[in-house]
């Protein structure tokens, strides 16, 4: 035990002080105890008077010599018990001495500072965790974003070559359906000389329209790269498809031409009722052939789609729960319980937080309990209007001022 700790027993309990609050503390509360029942007595009587025969002149005189007497009846009681309290009170404030010493609530205390060490510690983690994670989701989120870029470049391209291979079949459809005995030749040798083959600059030819995304605007120029390789890896497939489609279907009109031909030419010879027959049921039958082509091929692009959107899809499902595992901190963590505390700026904040507290609160308390709340505003303003020189007071129907009277 510490010299310091020795000596504080002894002031607490040394032996005159016991000694003397058991000699004169029965005495003097003997004393106190009469001469507060002796005062109360008298004042009694008084109020008795009162109530009977209302205040006079006389009875207010013995009123105020009463209060006087017992203003120096207290003054004297607390002379009398004050050198017993006092011990009393030491002791008390020796014990919540020790206690403050070791609460961790109380500002100077060691276990408070010990707690501020750690408050400010766990603080420390968090803005690590906290860093830690926006830079993690981040991450995945450029990661999502140029998986999206590139997803999204390959469908352009895809739109822009289905597009090119429409137009192509189109253009051959139109060179078949303006075939007559006069033009024949020439339209054969230009349905033959039509281009099959894929340009192999095409690619190069068609722009992109894939807006940036914003989390990627700092690597455009990596994104170019992005464009040109999945241009280089569509290219291949662009050039096996067109040829297929287009080819084939140049090829299956070439072979229609000599029957065409023929039918062309009963149609000359023929009435012209018939003629008209024969000419609705040829360009029905190419039409339909046509039909056939392109509903094909657009179901190909439908099954295509679909199977994207799936891929998408389950990229999706991974991407929310890589999100839900962004943070997972290793090894020790400090339990903490996070609040929200409010720090001013200025003084319009806080009439902001005040009024924010009487909209969800405030309004609907007592007025008894408000003027418990705002017991110091209301002092200032009652200062305010007992101002002797320069008196102030609100106006407002919802606010009276009376006198209050005191007797001295």
């Amino acid at each position: 035990m510490s010299e310091q700790a020795t000596n504080t027993d002894l002031t607490i309990v040394r032996k005159e002080n016991v000694q003397m609050i058991a000699q004169t503390a029965p005495e003097v509360y003997k004393n106190n105890t009469i001469s507060c029942q002796k005062c109360t007595d008298f004042g009694k009587r008084l109020l008795a008077q009162i109530k009977e025969h209302g205040m006079t002149d006389e009875l207010d005189m013995q009123c105020a010599t009463y209060i006087n007497k017992a203003r120096n009846t207290v003054k004297k009681m607390n002379t009398s018990r004050s050198a017993i309290t006092k011990i009393f009170d030491q002791i008390r404030s020796e014990f919540t001495g020790m206690e403050n010493a070791i609460d961790p609530t109380k500002t100077n205390s060691v276990p408070y500072q010990i707690q501020q060490a750690r408050n400010a510690y766990a603080a420390q983690k968090r803005a690590e965790e906290e860093r830690k994670r926006r830079e993690e989701m981040l991450r995945q989120q450029r990661e999502q974003a140029l998986a999206r870029y590139k997803a999204d470049v390959e469908d352009d391209y895809k739109r822009s070559f289905n597009t090119h291979t429409s137009n192509a079949i189109n253009s051959l459809t139109g060179l078949n359906a303006a075939i007559t005995l006069d033009n024949y030749e020439a339209q054969c040798k230009a349905i033959k000389q039509f281009p099959v083959k894929l340009p192999d600059d095409w690619v190069a030819k068609t722009p992109s329209n894939v807006r940036i995304p914003a989390e990627l605007a700092d690597i455009q120029d990596k994104l170019r790269e992005v464009r040109t390789s999945i241009a280089l890896k569509l290219m291949e497939q662009f050039a096996k498809q067109y040829e297929f489609e287009v080819g084939d279907y140049r090829d299956n009109i070439l072979d229609t031409l000599p029957s065409k031909k023929t039918e062309l030419e009963r149609m000359q010879k023929a009435n012209e009722e018939e003629k008209a027959r024969m000419a609705a049921e040829l360009k029905a039958r190419e039409e339909a052939e046509a039909n056939r082509i392109e509903a094909e091929r657009k179901r190909k692009e439908e099954e295509e789609a679909a199977k994207k959107k799936m891929q998408q899809e389950a990229a999706e499902v991974g991407n929310l729960f890589g999100q839900q595992a962004i943070v997972t901190p290793a090894g020790y963590q400090p339990k903490t319980s996070v609040k929200k505390r409010l720090v001013f700026h200025d003084a319009q904040g806080v009439l902001a937080a005040l009024s924010l507290w009487w909209s969800k609160e405030g309004q609907y308390q007592s007025v008894e309990d408000l003027s418990k709340v705002f017991k110091k505003q209301i002092t200032y303003c009652e200062k305010l209007a007992n101002d002797k020189d320069h008196p102030e007071f609100i106006s407002s129907t919802s606010v009276s001022y009376e006198d209050e009277v005191k007797a001295k």
